[in-house]
């Protein structure tokens, strides 16, 4: 019996001495976890805010431009940089301006737009229309070689259409018939599917003329 007292005794003073030596260590984790918790519940709070409040300033920017109102439009948009920069709906209000000045004529605000757009990879997703809208904006201005730039690299997948036949578009007006030639002729083999106008891309293509000796179409 006192074998048995002395080893309950002896079992409770090692738990005390664990206690008094990692007790403290233990109540800070939990302490820390706690609060990590709480700190990801107020992060996660945070984040769904962020984003309610990006839409809201998208849908007024919307409503600006469609009412015409595009000065109100880029001062929402600040405000929606400011308290909400990281927002995706940054990048798509961007798309909204660029539209907006095209309509009103301001090529090179556009432009600018849309390169910003370019700059940010975590805006990746917007990149293919974005190449094409700045490719289109640097043809109207005049700059075909900085649009064909703006194209180089490939199409990614799912515009292959739409870029070939931008790329004629860009050849064409170059003087370039022969290039201009084989890039609508591959705009229409990329047609099936993309909802492109098969009408106006052969328009294009019997434009550029007979093909040249050496000329596969």
């Amino acid at each position: 019996m006192a074998v048995e007292l002395y080893d309950e005794h002896e079992q409770g003073e090692r738990v005390r001495k664990w206690i008094r030596e990692y007790g403290y260590s233990i109540v800070i984790g939990l302490v820390l976890a706690f609060a990590g918790i709480f700190g990801f519940r107020q992060w996660q709070d945070h984040q769904l805010g962020q984003q309610a409040l990006a839409a809201d300033y998208f849908g007024q920017i919307q409503r600006e431009l469609d009412a015409g109102q595009l000065d109100m439009a880029e001062q929402r948009f600040e405000a929606l940089r400011d308290e909400a920069g990281r927002s995706a709906y940054v990048g798509l209000a961007k798309l909204l301006l660029a539209a907006g000045h095209i309509e009103e004529g301001n090529l090179e605000p556009a432009a600018r737009l849309y390169r910003e757009l370019l700059e940010n990879r975590r805006l990746s997703a917007l990149w293919p229309s974005t190449r094409l809208r700045l490719a289109r904006v640097l043809e109207a201005q005049g700059d075909i070689p900085a649009a064909i730039a703006v194209l180089d690299g490939g199409a990614p997948v799912g515009f292959e259409g739409p870029w070939a036949e931008l790329r004629g578009d860009l050849y064409f007006a170059r003087g370039d018939l022969d290039q201009a030639r084989l890039a609508y002729q591959e705009a229409l083999d990329n047609l099936i599917g993309s909802g492109g106008n098969e009408f106006l891309l052969q328009l294009k293509l019997d434009a550029t003329g007979p093909a040249s000796d050496g000329d596969p179409s």
